[in-house]
């Protein structure tokens, strides 16, 4: 797992060393770098004008992880040689999962990874081996009791949709566009243990925006089941920034980082003192 990451002249991030747990949550006011971090995190692709400091491409941007193994990758740019395309030794899941998205048919091809908004949720669903389906839809429908199974339909040569059975008349089925926005959500939460290869990290961008209140609490404790291995066998590093007091009810106080903007230049400033904390938890708690 990642240890830390540290940043130099990334967008805000001027000079910002992030200390990562399993399961980590990033909290901060509106524009304070929380959706920049999760970027940072997956910055291989390279960096435009608009994500170095200041726009000033003369300094390098340069982010570093740090591994638990004691290992360490580096990439800047912009990149000095042609050749020197950075190479990390984590692969980064960035999901921003979108409900039209999640509705859409599926290609019948092999996809074990869930794409970033899910509009493969159904080829996913599909990959999953027997004993993981089942597992999958048995906690489906705990979560959702309207639900009694899920199955796949054929919807063409090469394409296919979910189907959802209601629980109380056992011979009707629902298309995706028939069924409540959380079912869709919990499915595309419930598969993600069971992805093959399983990603090294997982971002969550604001999920709060998607997430029911009645499912938070759920939905922390199966972040923390996968960001642990008690589910799907792999532990999975899972960095979620978000503004809900809702759902830092249910995250704890070491899990938690704190980002601010400093008055002077800027910069973001990333904290993890039990006083910034538990300052941040009574401010949400007023709102």
């Amino acid at each position: 797992m990642i240890q830390s990451v540290r940043f130099e002249n990334f967008r805000c991030l001027r000079d910002v060393e992030l200390s990562l747990e399993p399961l980590t949550v990033l909290v901060g006011p509106p524009a304070s770098g929380k959706s920049t971090v999760l970027d940072g995190l997956d910055l291989q692709l390279g960096c435009d004008a608009a994500d170095f400091w200041r726009q000033d491409e003369s300094r390098p941007a340069v982010v570093e992880w740090r591994y638990d193994n004691n290992k360490q990758a580096r990439v800047e740019y912009p990149v000095g040689k042609l050749d020197s395309t950075p190479v990390l030794t984590h692969t980064v899941q960035a999901l921003a999962l979108d409900l039209i998205s999640l509705r859409e048919e599926s290609s019948t091809g092999r996809q074990s990874t869930l794409n970033r908004t899910g509009d493969n949720l159904a080829g996913v669903f599909a990959s999953l081996q027997t004993g993981q389906r089942q597992r999958v839809v048995q906690d489906l429908c705990r979560l959702v009791p309207a639900l009694g199974d899920v199955e796949l339909q054929q919807t063409g040569p090469r394409t296919q949709r979910l189907k959802f059975r209601d629980w109380w008349k056992t011979d009707m089925w629902f298309t995706p566009d028939r069924v409540a926005d959380t079912a869709l959500l919990w499915l595309a939460h419930l598969v993600l243990p069971y992805q093959a290869p399983p990603p090294d990290v997982i971002t969550l961008d604001m999920p709060e925006r998607t997430l029911p209140s009645m499912m938070r609490s759920e939905f922390m404790k199966l972040m923390r089941g996968l960001s642990t291995g008690e589910l799907g066998g792999t532990p999975v590093q899972v960095v979620i920034a978000t503004s809900s007091p809702g759902l830092l009810k249910h995250v704890g106080s070491r899990e938690l980082r704190v980002l601010s903007r400093s008055p002077d230049d800027g910069a973001a400033r990333v904290s993890a003192s039990p006083e910034d904390v538990a300052d941040w938890r009574q401010r949400l708690e007023m709102i």
